[in-house]
């Protein structure tokens, strides 16, 4: 079974950061900003080289959490090759679930919710500028 925590963990601990941009950069992805509505973002590998392309409409928190979904997915599920759309956030799929909750261990983290342990999801939500489903995910 695939322990994101632990992944989420050991990236940030190698890297010395958990912003998703310089991680992105340490991993050698390229990242690219198009209009792209109504995608969010996606991931690919072309001849091995990895790609993100975000839609440059976004603001900066769905930004940084649509590129921290996309870097899920270039480390846990390198060919698997689909858009981020809106339906996406609310997805049962595994592997939507799994980027997801990467993401969002990515952008939220322990510490961060230790400090603030009495915010209720909503709030959580305003901070993070991101849908409560997603503060929901983070805290279970």
């Amino acid at each position: 079974m695939l322990d994101i925590s632990n992944l989420v963990s050991k990236l940030c601990t190698k890297n010395k950061t958990s912003d998703p941009f310089v991680l992105a950069d340490a991993l050698g992805i390229t990242v690219y900003y198009h209009d792209l509505s109504p995608l969010r973002g996606y991931y690919y590998c072309e001849s091995r080289i990895k790609y993100i392309v975000l839609d440059y409409n976004l603001e900066y928190n769905m930004r940084r959490f649509v590129l921290s979904h996309e870097l899920g997915h270039a480390l846990m599920h390198p060919n698997y090759n689909t858009p981020f759309l809106q339906g996406t956030l609310f997805s049962k799929n595994k592997f939507e679930v799994q980027a997801n909750t990467f993401a969002v261990k990515l952008v939220i983290s322990d510490i961060e919710l230790m400090e603030h342990w009495e915010y209720t999801v909503d709030q959580w939500a305003a901070v993070y500028g991101l849908p409560r489903e997603i503060i929901e995910l983070r805290m279970r």
